[in-house]
């Protein structure tokens, strides 16, 4: 009896089977080409996991690689069938339209809509799995709007390469060889598909992930699925934009009035400013890009002190250890750091504009100076270039020029973003031989940025063993010898008494802290995303000093003027100079590329507010360092209000600013500094 009902069942199945695969010869071909699609997918992603020198977030997992790529089908499968179904109920509701003249019209346009929406589908897999390796992130709203607004069609069309190419056209071939097939063939291959995925997915809902860190949901989703969450999580579950600035940045608030930048402040502490030289002072900023304080001088786990030359010069000048980027993102730290103003408290960088006319340290030291800037990376991405330019530094040596090796041999990124680092500092070291006196000359590395490409034996500190922070740490200590090579240079040629050293990370860098998936530097605003070291070093100038108050990239310009005795007007500037005496009391702010904002005050109270989330809370860092434990903000309104003070009005504040200094440049034709009175 049983076996009777059991044979009925199947029968009426297989029924339904053929009538589906007879009635829509297209959903048929559509279905078992997006199931090839996901499966590729998913094994591809468990090859990689496994191979892989650089795994998504650190994640080594320790089951079988069947088991793994088992306990993740049952998404990858659910999006099948769903898009099966989708697709089969849309084909019927066009088959009822009555026969006439727009039926094959109406044909035409379905099989053209299915491939679309095939192509759509194979692109978000394709470009998933290659964020998880190449940018630890998956494929979410933020990649879908950096790619939209920092990403040339050019530059991304360098990034496919020939395997991509054949990902995105086979699922199409096969389409079409499904689609011609007789209808016999077609039932047959539909119930040999539609079997495997019944069968995968009873395996797959029975697979368990035995112990070991859990499964990253940018690993654990299909890459459909993670996007769709995060779409709808940004626009059905939190308000709009709009609704979050009205509500963080709008209306005038009683309470804490800020002062604000660029506006004349009428007490000015007194300075204890360096005896003046009579030589002009050559400048040399060697910005380390991704360089986090925590990391530095950190000797343990079985390796020594990743940057031991930079302990040294830290040692011999004024060092600041409570130091913070402006933003979790380069483009607007650099802004930051060259121009002592805050960049926008939004995505939109200020530093990309063409209108930018803020003036840089290149305009205060003025023309008589030999100004140039290398890097081995590529400044065409989350590089401030337009304000760079704008502000008259000309000579720039980056990726785009250079025509040295690049490191693709150890990461695709390679191929696009970074050439050999010590063949960069050759360059660098042959520039400033030939430099005329006074010059500013500015190097921004690269190899400490994900994915920390291989430099050898060498400069290795620690034994990989497939871990991203080893990778970084061997980095560091490359990075360190690079530092020290510049500065040796320096003292052989007679340089060095006569050269302001100023050393600093544009941003942090994190390794999993707080959330699995906190790499890098820019999904989150914790300490290890923004802390970052800052160093002047010139003996005459800079007598040794430990800074512990939290410091800020836009109070690196102000002192550098004051050391060498150039005047300005302290109101151009969001920092201060750290020859005040005494410092100001007042805050520092940052902007999360998360879409967050954040301010730290003398006392360590770190207020942060999520634009993204419209919700807000506190770090008070003297008792939790480690940011482990939330505060409500309800217990801080004037910390709170200081934070909302500040940033409503500083975004179209900065904008009139610019506006003011591009009229009076148009009337006095100069480039140097016009100040606003």
């Amino acid at each position: 009896m049983t076996k009777t009902r059991g044979d009925s069942f199947l029968r009426k199945g297989y029924g339904l089977l053929i009538a589906m695969v007879s009635s829509s010869r297209a959903s048929s071909a559509f279905f078992i080409c997006l199931l090839v699609v996901v499966l590729v997918y998913r094994i591809q992603l468990t090859i990689g996991l496994f191979s892989h020198p650089v795994k998504p977030f650190d994640f080594n997992p320790t089951d079988h690689s069947l088991g793994i790529m088992l306990a993740s089908l049952a998404y990858d499968l659910s999006l099948v069938l769903v898009c099966f179904l989708l697709c089969w109920l849309l084909s019927q509701m066009t088959n009822l339209t009555k026969r006439n003249a727009l039926s094959p019209v109406l044909t035409i346009s379905g099989v053209f809509f299915l491939h679309i929406v095939l192509l759509i589908l194979i692109l978000i897999h394709g470009v998933h799995g290659r964020l998880l390796f190449d940018v630890q992130t998956g494929f979410d709203m933020s990649a879908v709007k950096e790619a939209f607004s920092g990403i040339s069609l050019v530059e991304t069309i360098q990034l496919i390469e020939i395997s991509d190419y054949a990902f995105l056209l086979l699922p199409f071939g096969l389409f079409w060889m499904v689609f011609l097939f007789p209808l016999g063939l077609r039932v047959w291959m539909a119930g040999v598909s539609m079997a495997l995925v019944i069968f995968l997915l009873l395996i797959s809902l029975l697979a368990t992930h035995d112990g070991g860190k859990p499964i990253p949901a940018e690993i654990r989703l299909n890459p459909t699925l993670f996007l769709l969450y995060d779409v709808a999580e940004n626009i059905f579950f939190h308000p709009s934009v709009k609704a979050r600035e009205a509500s963080m940045l709008g209306g005038n608030r009683a309470g804490v009035r800020l002062s604000r930048s660029m506006e004349y402040h009428p007490l000015r502490p007194k300075k204890n400013l360096p005896v003046e030289k009579t030589h002009p002072w050559n400048i040399l900023f060697f910005v380390m890009e991704s360089v986090g304080s925590r990391y530095i001088f950190h000797a343990g786990e079985g390796h020594p002190l990743p940057m031991p030359f930079l302990h040294q010069i830290s040692k011999g000048g004024w060092f600041l250890k409570n130091h913070y980027t402006t933003s979790n993102v380069s483009t607007k730290a650099i802004f930051s750091l060259f121009s002592g103003v805050y960049d926008f408290f939004k995505r939109e960088n200020f530093g990309t504009r063409v209108d930018a006319e803020i003036p840089a340290l290149y305009n205060w030291v003025g023309e008589r100076y030999d100004r140039f800037l290398v890097t081995p990376s590529s400044i065409s991405w989350y590089f401030p270039t337009q304000f760079i330019k704008n502000s008259g530094l000309q000579e720039i040596h980056s990726y785009e020029n250079l025509k040295f090796k690049i490191k693709e041999e150890f990461h695709s990124l390679g191929h696009y973003i970074a050439r050999d680092e010590v063949q960069t500092v050759d360059f660098f070291i042959q520039r400033l031989t030939k430099a005329r006196e006074p010059f500013l000359g500015i190097y921004i590395s690269f190899v400490a940025h994900f994915p920390y490409f291989d430099y050898g034996e060498e400069y290795r500190i620690m034994h990989e063993e497939g871990r991203l922070i080893s990778r970084y740490y061997n980095n560091l200590n490359l990075l360190d010898h690079m530092v020290k090579r510049v500065v040796d240079h320096l003292k052989t040629q007679g340089l060095l008494e006569r050269t302001i050293l100023v050393i600093v990370g544009d941003h942090g860098q994190a390794f999993g802290q707080h959330h699995s998936n906190n790499f890098m530097h820019y999904r989150y605003s914790y300490n290890e995303n923004l802390e970052t070291p800052a160093i002047f070093y010139q003996p005459a100038l800079f007598k040794p000093k430990a800074f512990e108050f939290p410091t800020s990239h836009v109070d690196i310009l102000p002192t550098l003027l004051d050391a060498m005795g150039i005047p300005y007007p302290p109101e151009v500037f969001d920092g201060e100079s750290l020859f005040r005496d005494p410092l100001k009391k007042r805050s520092i702010y940052f902007y999360g590329y998360e879409e967050s904002i954040s301010s730290l005050d003398s006392s360590l109270i770190k207020v942060q507010y999520s634009l993204k989330k419209n919700r807000c809370w506190v770090y008070d860092l003297k008792r939790d360092p480690d940011e482990k434990t939330p505060l409500d903000c309800s217990h801080y309104p004037l910390h709170v209000e200081a934070l909302h003070q500040f940033v409503s009005g500083h975004d179209e504040h900065l904008l009139k600013y610019n506006v003011g200094l591009k009229e009076k440049r148009k009337m006095s034709g100069i480039q140097s500094p016009v100040i606003i009175e």
